[in-house]
């Protein structure tokens, strides 16, 4: 296998050229699914990219099979199972990669939220207190700690996150989420406008932002939000759901 040939198609893609590299990488390996582990892995990514997710979890899993002790290939299957919500693949994915390094940043940030998104929270807040303490591991800690209506012990946890990093803006989220816990919708409305006037941009804080409102009887605002999300994203059933419920409120 030839390190250049890697370099050149990894420097391809990471200058947002996935054809480039799909052509560097095809030129060497004709059928890419007999090429060694880390051109299967490249040529996963280089899927990602283009957004054939299926073909790039086939070429990852053809990578682990050349190397079912890589570190990195069972990380990357995790992520791309992740973004699949195959998140019990993704977590089997993770906890392989833990037996081979449990140490590496933030694999248990990503094993915490897999197990928060199969509503195993208890195991979530166990996972995210494993390994290195950073500010995304305690954003995690954050969110399984409110998920189980521990609302002060989630507010503790992203107001340290904050102080690893001021301004993370899913540590400042979360901390507002604990707030509104805690009946504290005015100090929460106060983050989720921030957050908005940095240009984030996610249907989750919206929808938040419209329960903060509610909480503050401001309904006819919380409303024209509901309303708007509802409109943004009209894909997501679980928003509509929301949506749904909220009309009956406000």
């Amino acid at each position: 296998m030839s390190a250049d040939t890697l370099d050149q198609a990894e420097f391809a893609l990471n200058r947002g050229d996935a054809a480039g590299a799909e052509r560097i990488l095809t030129q060497a390996w004709s059928d890419i699914t007999r090429a060694p582990g880390d051109a299967q892995h490249l040529m996963a990514s280089v899927r990602m990219a283009q957004g054939r997710v299926q073909e790039a979890e086939q070429l990852m899993r053809g990578a682990l099979n050349a190397e079912p002790n890589s570190l990195r290939h069972n990380i990357a299957l995790g992520h791309i199972l992740s973004q699949q919500r195959n998140d019990t693949g993704a977590l089997e994915a993770y906890t392989r990669a833990a037996s081979i390094d449990p140490n590496w940043p933030d694999l248990n940030v990503a094993i915490s939220q897999s197990l928060y998104r199969l509503e195993r929270f208890a195991d979530a807040e166990r996972a995210a207190q494993q390994g290195p303490v950073s500010a995304a591991s305690l954003e995690s800690l954050s969110n399984a700690l409110r998920a189980q209506g521990k609302g002060q012990e989630a507010l503790v946890a992203a107001e340290n996150a904050l102080r690893l990093a001021g301004q993370d803006p899913n540590a400042q989220h979360a901390k507002a989420a604990a707030l509104m816990m805690l009946n504290r919708p005015q100090e929460a409305l106060a983050i989720f406008d921030s957050l908005i006037a940095q240009g984030i941009d996610l249907p989750v804080l919206f929808m938040n932002r419209g329960a903060a409102l509610e909480a503050l009887g401001r309904k006819a605002d919380a409303r024209g939000v509901y309303e708007d999300a509802a409109r943004r994203w009209p894909s997501l059933p679980h928003l509509q759901d929301r949506v749904a419920e909220a009309r009956k409120r406000v």
